[in-house]
């Protein structure tokens, strides 16, 4: 007999074996019949076959009302099977779809791939999605997948992908309930929880760099020659991140806490961001950037320290601490002060998580969060940069244009005496701004000239925010005017 979907099957008497009725009536409850067979006398109930008939029927009429993917999952898992479903949030959601292919593809492969809508089969939704350096994965939006089991044919499972008006992803596992399907030696009931845990520990966010979106960030080998560094903080860092993550399974496994905090501190404009994007190209573990634009809401700290938590090692880039959780008191009882508080030194221990953290405003971060250890151990102040650095700055700027022979070293010392207070980013714009004057002039290449015409329209620009926020010396600004006349 074939299974209930295919099941038509007729009873029919063969005229050459003998035969004998038995009834007591025609309301009789049974209506027995003796057939001779060459194994011998064989008795069937007449009644009955007609009750398995009508049953049959009843529950193809059933059927028959059933939404068609209803029928559809019925016809290749069975009536009774089980469901187990999850959301994920996003483009998270997306990546656990992808994983979710790459995991069942080794021991399942798809025998068919649709979707239905308002009663009709059409073909499933697919996109395409950048991961990192550019790769483009392609991934099941929504629709149903049914699969069977390379190895064992009769196992067979069922996929339903598909999207909320909320942006979340949505998959569903559907497993027959009479029997066991495995899936790499465990058992199909828990696929969605092994799948997810297997994507935690060998999935493509495993030891990459992204933001709290899950866009993938490129790590540059080359950013050691954009930092003019200061030798004191390079050496801290080194020995406090990059070290102390060759520390961390000895700690874990002396029952020391193997997770750290550190506050980066410094004006605007000094390099604290480049500083940890060296540090995340540097680092072969997880890195997750966490910048203020993308905190829209409470919970999305705590998620964040938990994926944190699941990948690690990992490296927690928060870039302007200050202004992401508003975390003066003194200004606000901001809410997402105690998520920060709770996520850093809470009842879940950030095992295997270094937390790296920017600031403007050092001055403004609660004491709760900046002088506690086992939230932030060190303070490391960046500060605008020195002579040496200066040079530096605009060496390296300057190589990748095109420039005067009147542009010498000699020239480069004078930039970087006369820019003193002026951090990082206002070099850059001298820079900058020197090349936007050669072309205006028609200039094929900058010459000292507008080098130092620029340098004049930035210490005025300068001057004027530095009587909001005092941080270049106004006697910069003297030399800058001395020199040019």
């Amino acid at each position: 007999m074939s299974d209930d979907y295919h099941y038509d099957e007729e009873f029919t008497m063969e005229p050459h074996y003998e035969q004998e009725l038995e009834s007591t009536g025609p309301d009789s409850a049974s209506m027995l019949v003796n057939i001779e067979t060459p194994m011998g006398q064989v008795t069937v109930d007449l009644k009955q076959i007609d009750d398995a008939k009508k049953a049959v029927a009843a529950t193809r009429a059933k059927d028959s009302q059933l939404p068609l993917s209803d029928q559809m999952m019925n016809g290749f898992i069975g009536s009774k099977h089980k469901r187990d479903s999850r959301y994920w949030s996003g483009k998270l959601g997306i990546l656990m779809k992808i994983h979710f292919d790459t995991y069942l593809g080794e021991e399942y492969e798809v025998v068919e791939e649709f979707m239905v809508d308002h009663g009709k089969i059409r073909a499933a939704i697919h996109e395409s999605v950048e991961l990192h350096e550019g790769k483009r994965q392609r991934f099941l939006v929504a629709g149903t997948r049914f699969y069977q089991s390379k190895k064992i044919p009769e196992h067979h499972l069922a996929i339903v992908s598909g999207v909320d008006h909320d942006g979340d992803h949505r998959l569903s596992v559907y497993t027959p309930s009479d029997s066991t399907v495995y899936v790499n030696g465990k058992s199909a009931d828990e696929l969605i929880s092994n799948v997810e845990n297997d994507f935690y520990q060998n999935g493509i966010l495993k030891n990459a760099f992204f933001d709290l979106k899950y866009n993938f960030i490129a790590r540059d080998k080359q950013i050691d020659d954009l930092i003019a560094w200061d030798e004191n903080i390079k050496e801290t860092l080194w020995r406090d991140i990059i070290g102390f993550q060759k520390a961390m399974p000895k700690l874990r496994e002396s029952g020391v806490p193997n997770s750290r905090g550190v506050i980066l501190a410094g004006p605007p404009g000094t390099g604290k961001t480049m500083i940890a994007k060296w540090l995340a190209a540097h680092s072969d573990i997880t890195c997750i950037l966490i910048s203020a634009e993308m905190i829209t809401g409470r919970n999305d700290i705590k998620s964040c320290f938990e994926m944190a938590r699941k990948l690690s090692p990992t490296l927690l880039i928060i870039e302007d601490i200050d202004t992401a959780g508003a975390l003066d008191r003194r200004a606000s009882d901001h809410p997402l002060l105690g998520e920060f508080l709770q996520s850093m030194d809470g009842v879940v221990p950030n095992h295997g998580v270094i937390t790296l953290a920017t600031t403007n405003h050092s001055n403004k971060i609660d004491p709760a969060i900046a002088d506690r250890p086992g939230r932030f151990d060190r303070i490391i102040e960046v500060g605008l940069p020195g002579k040496e650095q200066r040079f530096h700055i605009f060496h390296h700027l300057l190589k990748k244009l095109d420039i005067s022979r009147n542009v010498t070293i000699e020239v480069k010392e004078k930039l970087a005496k006369m820019t003193e207070g002026l951090t990082g980013a206002w070099i850059r714009a001298v820079v900058q701004d020197s090349l936007i004057l050669a072309l205006s002039q028609d200039k094929a290449k900058i010459g000292k000239e507008q080098l130092f015409a620029s340098l004049k329209d930035v210490m005025e620009r300068r001057g004027m925010a530095y009587r909001v926020a005092p941080y270049a010396p106004p006697q910069a600004k003297a030399k800058a005017d001395v020199y040019v006349q």
